[in-house]
């Protein structure tokens, strides 16, 4: 049976009692579940823009990726869609396709994402991403602190 924490401060505590690779696997284990809570809310708010009339899904290029660690070596999860974003540069001489933001596992198929969350000149916003967060930031964080609580007892076994 795993141990239960009472607070963030005694969760803390014991995974700074784990050696540092241990403590990585379990954050980024953490991490992910939490992510994947928020990636969840924003397929379903992405649901709305599906057309029957093509194969490509919005909902379906969502997804949740380790990212880049920082200096301190802290573990980041980042929640976005495939491809990230495209859009032409015009640079006088020429137009040339370049990339806005990242790239989430590969080109994905729908590029167009980005007009939906932000809106363009012509078409007003509406966002499924930026709700997805805002609207269960609390269960995500909720649900960190229990996969954690039971990633640092699970670690703490194998030693």
């Amino acid at each position: 049976m795993a141990r239960e924490f009472k607070n963030a401060e005694e969760l803390e505590r014991a995974l700074r009692q784990l050696p540092a690779k241990l403590q990585k696997r379990a954050v980024k284990s953490a991490l992910r579940k939490g992510a994947n809570v928020i990636k969840k809310a924003a397929q379903q708010n992405a649901r709305r823009f599906d057309d029957l009339e093509t194969a490509a899904k919005v909902w379906k290029e969502i997804t949740v990726r380790t990212g880049k660690r920082r200096r301190n070596g802290d573990v980041v999860m980042r929640v976005g869609v495939k491809g990230g974003a495209k859009r032409y540069v015009d640079n006088k001489e020429n137009r040339r396709k370049g990339r806005v933001g990242g790239s989430y596992e590969g080109s994905g198929e729908v590029y167009y994402w980005r007009f939906l969350e932000f809106g363009t000149a012509k078409m007003r916003a509406q966002p499924f991403m930026r709700p997805a967060m805002s609207e269960h930031w609390r269960e995500a964080m909720d649900t960190v602190s229990k996969a954690l609580e039971v990633a640092i007892a699970k670690q703490a076994e194998k030693l």
